[in-house]
């Protein structure tokens, strides 16, 4: 590590013992709760998907959903004469039941890489963000992938964390298998998508995915969150149709399509052939509160910088009813067009000089 590197990494040092109130980073520490909800925010804040999730810090490991709406119907009428009025609990009937699982999120940066990020004056910023974004990465790949929470992970066997944890796909397709669709035509177990398929286009499976959830349960903040695959061949046959008209082509490249009438959005980590239909609000990230562990050091028996970070966290689907999806492993896509419309796009491009 160069001079230069040592005295920024010393100050990153000083700042962080500063900020979590304690005498030094080189020994593990527990984060103040304060600075707890600052550390998940700055993750948050990283993430333009977990700002549009329920983010929420729990008491207990285990407990029942924190739910932050009321999702039954409330209105009523009742004839006091002969009963008393009742009230309609705010936690659904069938709440899922959490249990926050310590989860590691240690990283390590060698000597060079310090050295080359020490020329800028943001060095603090640079770290801070490269550790924070990936920590934010993680924790939706695992929401998306997670299948089980194994005492020790594998990370070569399970390369999208599904030994993590149990993330919001795993919750609905194990508690809600009636919001979940895992094929098109019984005992098929497909799910056809294309001309000959039994739905003709992805407009027609959103749609459909939304239909599932009840009207009570529909807070009109659903959205459609669609895998990349079945976007780019969506968009592929609309390359092919109009790549010979270029000024058509760049508005199909930048157009926000919604699918079966509600927005759509892609998501990292979400399976490529997938779909899921909720409010966003209705995926919850809990982190049990005083149970988050730091310790930074130099390491120079390995020319590198160890940063050692652990939560407690769980997945939660905060209404069961409000939300459906697919299976995307069973998803069929027939025809694609993905390789035509790349070489369409492409002449297209040649053609007009772009």
């Amino acid at each position: 590590m160069k001079e230069i590197t040592r005295q920024k990494f010393s100050k990153l040092q000083e700042s962080m013992t500063k900020a979590y109130g304690v005498q030094q980073t080189k020994s593990a520490f527990a984060v103040s709760e304060p600075m707890e909800t600052r550390l998940n925010s700055a993750i948050q804040d990283s993430s333009e998907f977990l700002q549009r999730i329920s983010m929420l810090p729990v008491t207990d490991r285990k407990g029942q959903a924190v739910t932050l709406g009321i999702y039954s119907p409330l209105a009523k009428r009742t004839d006091t004469s002969s009963k008393d009025r009742t009230t309609t609990p705010m936690t659904p009937p069938d709440g899922l039941e959490y249990e926050c699982k310590l989860t590691e999120f240690d990283v390590s940066f060698g000597y060079d890489l310090l050295d080359a990020w020490a020329r800028f004056d943001n060095f603090m910023d640079l770290y801070m963000q490269q550790v924070y974004r990936r920590i934010a990465l993680d924790r939706i790949l695992v929401g998306w992938r997670g299948e089980s929470t194994a005492v020790e992970t594998n990370s070569g066997t399970n390369t999208n964390l599904e030994d993590v944890n149990k993330g919001w796909i795993h919750l609905l397709k194990t508690h809600k298998a009636d919001h979940y669709l895992t094929e098109s035509t019984p005992s098929s177990g497909k799910i056809t998508l294309g001309a000959s398929g039994d739905y003709k286009n992805l407009d027609a499976l959103a749609y459909d995915i939304y239909s599932m959830i009840p009207d009570a349960q529909r807070t009109g903040g659903e959205v459609a969150i669609v895998g990349r695959h079945l976007v780019a061949n969506d968009m592929g046959k609309a390359l092919a149709a109009y790549a010979q008209r270029p000024t058509e082509k760049s508005q199909v490249m930048v157009l926000d399509k919604a699918y079966g009438g509600l927005p759509s959005i892609t998501v990292p980590g979400f399976p490529d052939k997938g779909v899921l239909v909720t409010d966003t609000e209705n995926l919850a990230l809990y982190f049990q509160a005083g149970k988050t562990r730091r310790q930074m050091a130099d390491y120079p028996r390995r020319n590198r910088v160890e940063d050692f970070i652990s939560s407690n966290d769980a997945y939660m689907i905060e209404n069961l009813h409000g939300i459906a999806g697919l299976e995307a492993d069973n998803v069929e896509v027939e025809g694609s067009t993905l390789k035509a419309a790349s070489i369409a796009a492409d002449n297209a491009a040649e053609n007009t000089g772009d």
